[in-house]
């Protein structure tokens, strides 16, 4: 099983998508400053604070087949929702990395013979009550979930069952107008206290108390999204938000150069 150490962000007070013309702080600069009113270095203390439930989830960025292909790196929709009309056959059960090291899925071959590695552990767990439906050979017209990046490997992780040849959902309504994910992504630096507000588009979450989640702004443009963790050692007493949670976290920037934030 993984285990990814977090910390929690929580977002700005009373506005929209706000960083009062703020940047964030340099390496020399008293990070325990009290700036709340941006996302940068907020007053209030680590968490999750659920401001709404069941908003809409941003529409799913329509990628390219060679977009995803395994070696293709990071792009501007990574850790965001993505969606392909790839049909292909499933070829190789699990992963094409070893069971145990990123996932536990499934790649799906076009019929360019170009790949794209499923994850199906990251969101779904060890076990989860779809999988007989990825058996080698099977047709796949499109898939939908999470733009990954794992070292040098870039994966699609399934959020849920219906990201094998599901619909895609409409949003029920306009989505609150909030940049802040896409402020952090932008002024990004290691062991920043941040605050931002988004949308949980697919979570996890495990029995020892950890669990993660994907922060995407609700207007789903390009460089709004990161992942959220919280090892089971925090200190920090939060719980996993649900999937369509609009939520703000307080948390910081991981050190390890990964765009996640620690709990």
């Amino acid at each position: 099983m993984r285990i990814w150490a977090v910390l929690v962000v929580i977002g700005s007070v009373g506005c929209s998508g706000c960083s009062g013309g703020e940047t964030p702080a340099s390496p020399g600069e008293d990070l325990g400053a009290s700036r709340d009113g941006g996302i940068w270095s907020p007053a209030r203390g680590a968490g999750i604070e659920v401001l709404e439930r069941g908003q809409p989830l941003p529409s799913s960025h329509l990628a390219d087949v060679a977009e995803l292909a395994p070696d293709a790196g990071p792009g501007p929709f990574t850790d965001m929702r993505v969606r392909v009309e790839v049909g292909g056959e499933i070829r190789t059960t699990p992963c094409v990395v070893p069971s145990g090291s990123y996932c536990d899925g499934f790649a799906v071959v076009d019929a360019r013979g170009r790949t794209i590695a499923v994850d199906t552990y990251a969101y779904l767990g060890a076990k989860p009550a779809c999988r007989s439906r990825w058996t080698a050979g099977a047709r796949v017209t499109s898939l939908s979930g999470i733009w990954q990046q794992h070292a040098s490997l870039s994966v699609l992780a399934l959020a849920g069952c219906d990201g094998l040849d599901g619909a895609e959902g409409q949003a029920a309504g306009a989505p609150p107008s909030t940049d802040d994910v896409h402020q952090l992504l932008a002024g990004w630096a290691p062991g920043l206290g941040v605050s931002v507000r988004g949308v949980v588009v697919a979570r996890w979450k495990s029995g020892s108390g950890a669990f993660g989640f994907a922060l995407q702004d609700p207007g789903g443009a390009p460089a709004s999204g990161v992942r959220v963790v919280r090892s089971r050692t925090s200190p920090v007493p939060a719980s996993a938000p649900e999937v369509g949670d609009g939520v703000r976290v307080t948390a910081r920037t991981s050190r390890s150069g990964e765009h996640v934030l620690e709990l």
